[in-house]
């Protein structure tokens, strides 16, 4: 268990203010054209408002990490504790024009997919700060409507939680179909957005989890396919 403060910024070029004075928005739609489908700040707090109200004081609220909010999270947290999510698995079939990469090259990110079980880490946010920092958790992982936010059940040390988890919508323009590792390793270690290479992404999550203990032998997979393309094109 961790306090947030403890845990350094490993941005990549993401960080808090970028959410917050609205910057990824704005590089989104800059980059998306006038056929841009980013969602307005007044949109993403109404999605959010379906899922906790502003006055929410409830139970404090578990985000299950599985990518990025592992070596990046960028919400005010009060512990973090290793953690399984059962019916869903992690796959790179988010395709990005954005952040990790453009609309000539876009790059894969993770997302969660139905079946199976993923180890990955909790959050507990405090009920006071909830829908403040969901709503910073919104514009990070909303801005284009790809995921559909759900309850998810978690297990933490023989302890059962409900966590708060993005699962990808297949119906989204972003979504790709099932790929083979060799064509996820052709995007990933060529593709570049305005938070840096793709490959980056795909490193620092792998390094994240190892970090925690947690040996994740398809990222450990396409790390090594990633690092022999690099080495190729140089």
């Amino acid at each position: 268990m961790t306090d947030s403060s403890d845990i350094p910024s490993q941005s990549g070029g993401l960080n808090r203010d970028m959410l917050l004075n609205g910057t990824v928005q704005k590089q989104a739609r800059m980059r998306d054209g006038s056929n841009s489908t980013i969602l307005t700040t007044a949109q993403l707090q109404d999605s959010r408002r379906q899922f906790i109200t502003d006055d929410y004081a409830g139970d404090d609220i578990w985000v299950f990490g599985y990518g990025s909010l592992i070596w990046n999270p960028l919400i005010d947290f009060e512990e973090r504790r290793d953690g399984t999510a059962f019916g869903y698995h992690k796959r790179f079939c988010l395709k990005t024009q954005i952040g990790r990469g453009t609309p000539e090259c876009p790059g894969l990110v993770l997302a969660l997919d139905y079946g199976g079980s993923v180890k990955g880490q909790l959050f507990r946010i405090s009920a006071p700060k909830a829908a403040r920092e969901l709503d910073v958790l919104w514009k990070r992982e909303m801005l284009n409507a790809s995921y559909i936010p759900k309850w998810i059940s978690c297990v933490s040390d023989g302890q059962r939680i409900k966590a708060l988890g993005f699962v990808i919508r297949h119906d989204s323009p972003a979504f790709t179909e099932r790929m083979t590792d060799d064509e996820v390793a052709d995007i990933i270690s060529q593709a570049t957005g305005f938070l840096g290479p793709c490959s980056d992404y795909l490193f620092e999550t792998e390094k994240a989890l190892l970090a925690q203990g947690i040996k994740d032998p398809y990222l450990k997979r396409l790390s090594e396919l990633v690092k022999l393309r690099q080495e190729h094109y140089k």
